[in-house]
């Protein structure tokens, strides 16, 4: 059968997809990769971040992806097969508290937060020197002291004490009506006077650090014991079904603060911050100042790119792609002009 003879800009067409194809397959890929990799490094140097971009752009991406995109009823699933995935995971077994935090970090932690006068200062406010803290603890006190009574025996050695007892007894019985409640509420509203009175000066003495070094202390202690423990003997008392719904529970917190103006702001605050250290920035600068260097980059473009570009190829999407990006300009008739006037 006779071949038909392709028009010039066909002809240019076929051999142009031709050639793409084939530099973005096998020995090629590399070299081509690098070449472009430095070339757009090079153009970096030129380029600032503000000329790139705007803030408004990067808000309006934030706003999308962050508040306004619906969230599907899939994700909830997803979320409970990953939480039972990682409750069932042998890693737990193996890792102490230890792996995760040094014995240096959790020391720089805990001073940091010893050094949060002003957040202290609210916490004590509202706990140790709150009404409820008192309340329970002159019913804690209140209690034990009555059962100590209650349970206390009387020593046999001391001549008389048993005759006493049961005539102190014997009195109180006989007394007036409501009279133990007159002792008992007597002695609640002391203890609630003394409980009251030390609080206020435990709080105040917490405000003032005296007892920093105690707490510090006291909390490198409970380290000491925890830090062997391994993650599996905590999973023990989590179930997968609860680690599920609590991933669940805090996606669906999510779902609410994310509507809520205070995030907006701070991810309108968040893009300002950065846009004023790096806008007028090059390209570059900012991938050094993040950490960002060729090497990296190549090392990412060379795992993912060879295997991505495979995989289209072998399904036959590859060449198609090339002639979808190629194909308009040779179809418009500019190619035939471009040969007519050479």
């Amino acid at each position: 059968m006779k071949k038909t003879k392709l028009k010039p800009a066909e002809a240019l067409l076929e051999a142009h997809v031709a050639f793409v194809v084939e530099q973005l397959r096998g020995a090629q890929l590399q070299p081509l990769l690098e070449s472009l990799l430095d070339q757009a490094l090079a153009d970096a140097a030129d380029l600032k971040l503000e000329q790139m971009v705007t803030r408004d752009m990067i808000k309006a991406t934030a706003r999308t992806y962050a508040i306004e995109l619906d969230l599907q009823g899939g994700i909830p699933e997803l979320i409970g097969d990953i939480a039972r995935a990682l409750h069932a995971h042998p890693v737990h077994e193996r890792t102490r508290l230890a792996d995760l935090i040094s014995q240096r970090r959790f020391e720089d932690l805990l001073d940091h937060v010893l050094a949060l006068k002003s957040i202290r200062r609210r916490l004590v406010g509202e706990v140790i020197a709150s009404p409820l803290y008192e309340r329970i603890a002159s019913a804690l006190l209140y209690n034990g002291i009555r059962d100590y009574l209650a349970r206390s025996t009387i020593p046999a050695g001391i001549p008389g004490a048993r005759s006493a007892l049961k005539l102190g007894r014997a009195v109180v019985k006989r007394a007036t009506a409501g009279f133990e409640d007159a002792i008992e509420d007597g002695l609640k509203q002391h203890i609630g006077r003394s409980v009251g009175s030390v609080s206020q000066k435990t709080a105040q003495s917490l405000l003032d650090g005296e007892h920093d070094e105690a707490l510090r202390e006291v909390a490198l202690d409970s380290w000491k014991r925890l830090r062997e423990l391994r993650i599996g003997e905590l999973r023990e008392d989590l179930s997968a079904l609860d680690v599920e719904e609590l991933f669940v529970t805090l996606y669906e917190c999510w779902k609410e603060l994310r509507g809520t103006d205070f995030i907006a702001q701070m991810i309108g605050t968040g893009i300002d911050t950065f846009f004023d250290k790096y806008g007028a920035s090059s390209l570059s600068d900012l991938l050094e100042d993040l950490g960002i260097d060729r090497d990296l980059m190549l090392v990412e473009a060379l795992r993912f790119g060879p295997h991505v570009l495979a995989q289209l190829h072998a399904a036959g999407k590859l060449e198609p792609a090339a002639r979808r990006l190629l194909e308009p300009f040779y179809r418009s008739g500019k190619v035939e002009k471009i040969l007519a006037a050479t």
